[in-house]
């Protein structure tokens, strides 16, 4: 099977999570290195301020940023176990309902996913800082976060 059709059933099982049929995540662009995800507000989303809540703009960075540190070994999988380490998040400006749908990027060097894929050849653990942008439907930024990913091999 090829890349391009096993980025396709990852994306397929990825529309079947709980969390993101809830927030309505969707996937705009999936290549190697690259994650693109897309968030409209929906008003039980919104705060006390009609911005989209904190925490749904820290989910859908996760979710862009795990994507992404799997977009270069989706043909790996079955020989990994990955797992979010932790995250953080910086809020830029106000991520106002009206101002969505909001995208978040997450992208990784072409080295990055060379070293990972040689780590997962030798059975190493590796751990991947994967930063993500997350910007207005006018390209402002409103977030930026970043996550390490844990990916190890896979117990037999």
């Amino acid at each position: 099977m090829d890349s391009a059709t096993m980025g396709e059933m990852v994306m397929a099982g990825f529309q079947k999570l709980g969390f993101i049929q809830f927030t309505g995540i969707e996937g705009v662009e999936y290549a190697p290195g690259r994650n693109v995800v897309r968030m409209a507000g929906k008003p039980e989303h919104y705060n006390h301020n009609g911005d989209v809540h904190a925490a749904l703009l820290f989910g859908l960075a996760e979710t862009a940023a795990m994507g992404a540190s799997i977009s270069g070994i989706v043909d790996l999988l079955g020989e990994t176990f990955i797992v979010a380490r932790n995250g953080r998040i910086e809020y830029l400006a106000r991520a106002k309902g009206d101002a969505g749908p909001f995208s978040a990027t997450s992208e990784l060097t072409p080295e990055t996913i060379a070293e990972t894929r040689a780590n997962i050849a030798s059975r190493t653990e590796i751990e991947l800082e994967v930063p993500v942008t997350i910007t207005d439907v006018t390209g402002k930024p409103v977030a930026s976060a970043a996550f390490t990913a844990v990916i190890r091999p896979r117990r037999s």
